[in-house]
């Protein structure tokens, strides 16, 4: 009797194959024999991660090092945080932030890219924050901050989380893995909050030596400093504005990219006849920036040093903005709303609400406490 061939049958997976329902590992390195060895389940997934097991014993991960690997997870990622910017959810700055993280990983994390999953567990991940932040040695790999490892932490999460969902590993294991990736403590900013922003005079002084500046060099800086000013926005938003995003009928202007999440401002007087100065004096359709300049640090930090005001970034005229506004009267909320937060204000009374020394002292002056 002609015995019955058997039904072998591949599986996408390499080296992985199926018989009469059962998984079974097949291998044949060159010029050698071939391997079979039963994997003793009828289950896909559990065949895999068997499967890379019995691999590593025999010494040819390689072979699977790509399906059970950081590197298989970085592109499925990468779709699903496109898919996430698309939606709005985070902007091409944060996305560009989290490249960044992967690069310092990288660096803490001996051969991280083909590090296979099947290893990872809570001690490991554990491990490897310790090596992310601390005290750097001479010689040593680099440290980061606390913020950097938190947000490298938030990266490798989300690779986990891949890894579940295309149940690259078992939910157990994902689960195990995240616990020694816990976020670590930052220390607060004291920095934000002690700093001295320049009186309402002092700032009149800068803008006027800036815009001087600024036309010996024959550029437009003075058009982004009012803008950061007027609006309050970070300068990644206002390098982003259209023409087209100004509504004039609804006295509003968008930002189509900000940290988080699009947002609108209203069109404050100042806001609007610089925004009519910038079109009349420089011609463009709708799709067009808005503004000519993407920075003016160098020319701010040499009109401050000249003047001898403080130091101040792009971003610190965003708090002269929240600042303003909170001497002003504008209430937190409010305010939240205009600097495109959306907690309702938590962010504004932990981090603007500072104010200048002198509405500070003008202030206790009214106080009555009897």
């Amino acid at each position: 009797m002609k015995r019955e061939k058997q039904a072998w049958r591949a599986t996408k997976i390499p080296n992985l194959f199926q018989l009469d329902g059962v998984y079974y590992l097949r291998f044949k390195p060159q010029s050698q024999k071939q391997t079979r060895k039963s994997l003793h389940t009828s289950d896909f997934h559990v065949a895999r991660q068997r499967l890379r097991g019995e691999l590593l014993k025999m010494g040819k991960a390689p072979a699977v090092a790509s399906a059970g690997t950081w590197s298989a997870l970085i592109e499925p990622w990468r779709q699903w945080l496109d898919g996430e910017r698309t939606l709005g959810h985070v902007t091409q700055s944060t996305i560009d932030y989290k490249e960044e993280l992967i690069a310092n990983i990288c660096k803490t994390w001996p051969n991280w890219r083909t590090f296979p999953l099947s290893r990872c567990d809570e001690k490991l991940t554990r491990e490897w924050m310790v090596a992310h932040c601390g005290k750097r040695t001479p010689g040593g790999p680099p440290k980061y901050s606390p913020t950097r490892t938190n947000g490298a932490v938030t990266v490798l999460r989300e690779l986990l989380d891949i890894a579940k969902r295309d149940k690259v590993m078992t939910p157990e294991d994902v689960e195990d893995a995240k616990r020694g990736l816990k976020f670590v403590e930052v220390d607060y900013d004291y920095k934000r909050m002690t700093m001295q922003l320049p009186e309402p005079a002092q700032v009149v002084a800068l803008r006027l030596e800036l815009y001087r500046r600024c036309k010996v060099r024959g550029t437009l800086g003075g058009y982004l400093f009012d803008f950061l000013l007027f609006s309050g926005c970070r300068i990644d938003s206002a390098g982003s504005v259209l023409r087209k995003d100004v509504y004039r009928s609804k006295g509003l202007l968008y930002f189509r990219q900000a940290k988080y999440g699009a947002y609108t401002i209203p069109l404050f007087p100042e806001l609007l006849a610089l925004i009519d100065k910038i079109e009349k004096e420089i011609p463009g359709g709708p799709q067009d920036r808005l503004l000519p300049t993407k920075s003016l640090q160098r020319v701010l930090t040499s009109s401050c040093l000249h003047l001898g005001i403080n130091h101040l970034s792009h971003h610190d005229l965003r708090h002269i903005f929240a600042t303003r506004c909170i001497e002003a009267g504008v209430d937190i909320p409010t305010l939240a709303s205009w600097l495109g937060h959306k907690d309702g204000g938590r962010t504004c009374m932990m981090i603007y609400g500072h104010l200048r020394q002198t509405h500070s002292q003008a202030q206790a002056a009214t106080m009555k406490f009897l």
